[in-house]
């Protein structure tokens, strides 16, 4: 008699009002995904609109998780990858889906090698246009804007 174990979801909403306040929720997120071990790759997927503050989310996470080369949205080449030494993960690997059709293209890049490593931390640009191959529960960050400088950061882990 096997038990189904489904995920326990938490979610938390935050408001961010300058990049301060950024850093500070992207610190917060990584202390809570660090705390929690898996058998693959921790992907995360970054929703919101053009310019909402998908890419500075990642800038700071990637400043706490010690990388120092300057992290810019992957937009023309798609993914990067980051050598990480400070953390349980290896490597994160920056994807941006926006001028991708389908997740097809995505596992021509091997993903299915990068969402099955669990020394991955993937955050990807545009989940949405990749749907079909995400994995089911992956941790979704959505960010609204709410003004020039104010955005709203809606958790779900």
């Amino acid at each position: 008699n096997k038990k189904k174990f489904k995920k326990k979801f938490r979610r938390m909403k935050k408001i961010s009002k300058n990049l301060k306040d950024t850093k500070e929720i992207a610190e917060n997120f990584l202390s809570s995904i660090l705390k929690q071990v898996g058998g693959k790759a921790r992907v995360v997927g970054l929703y919101g609109d053009l310019g909402a503050g998908k890419t500075a989310f990642t800038q700071a996470l990637a400043k706490h998780l010690g990388v120092k080369n300057k992290v810019v949205s992957p937009t023309f080449v798609i993914m990067k990858s980051y050598q990480l030494s400070a953390f349980r993960f290896q490597k994160l690997i920056h994807i941006d889906a926006y001028r991708l059709e389908k997740g097809e293209e995505l596992v021509k890049l091997g993903w299915a090698e990068i969402i099955s490593d669990p020394e991955n931390l993937v955050l990807i640009e545009w989940p949405e246009i990749v749907s079909d191959v995400m994995p089911k529960n992956h941790d979704k960050i959505k960010i609204k804007h709410i003004d020039e400088t104010s955005r709203e950061f809606d958790i779900c882990l």
